[in-house]
């Protein structure tokens, strides 16, 4: 999973590779994304954060940049089951494999893949996906549009009269 949370990744940082990280991350944006989770486990890396998406994707761009970006293996993790969090100062939705790449992650080797969006992670996971599970989990991209509130919409749109 990929989330942004600045100040987890500052004391990432401070913590250093093979570090102990310990804290609440995410959840801190606005009341639309739920609460924080607090993640304990180590630093695996620090990256720069820049990947090359080589698909024509998210608007054809090609060079992007999440900022100095970290990965936590996460408490529990083995070697054969790794459970890996990726942290980013900047909000860069999951739209290519080559972010995860970028710092080290092979989603092909992975179990389970989380990446929260409604259409954009489609395109880059569904090739080494053996199953997409779509979650109602709230945001801006909910995949509901029954559960948002509109107050300029035309009549007729998702069952507004």
């Amino acid at each position: 999973m990929t989330i942004s949370d600045p100040s987890a990744v500052q004391a990432a940082i401070r913590a250093g590779v093979g570090g102990a990280f310990d804290m609440p991350v995410g959840g801190k944006t606005d009341n639309l994304h739920g609460d924080s989770v607090r993640v304990k486990g180590r630093v695996k890396g620090i990256h720069d954060g820049k990947f090359v998406e080589t698909a024509v994707r998210h608007g054809g761009g090609r060079y992007w940049d999440m900022g100095i970006s970290v990965v936590i293996e996460v408490e529990g993790s083995t070697p054969d089951m790794p459970n890996l969090l990726l942290l980013t100062p900047k909000r860069i939705i999951p739209f290519s494999l080559n972010q995860l790449v970028s710092v080290g992650i092979y989603p092909e080797r992975m179990k389970i893949l989380v990446a929260k969006g409604t259409i954009a992670p489609r395109a880059a996971y569904e090739p080494v996906a053996a199953k997409i599970i779509e979650v109602d989990s709230g945001g801006v991209t909910g995949v509901n549009p029954a559960r948002f509130d509109y107050k300029r919409i035309r009549p007729g749109l998702f069952g507004v009269k």
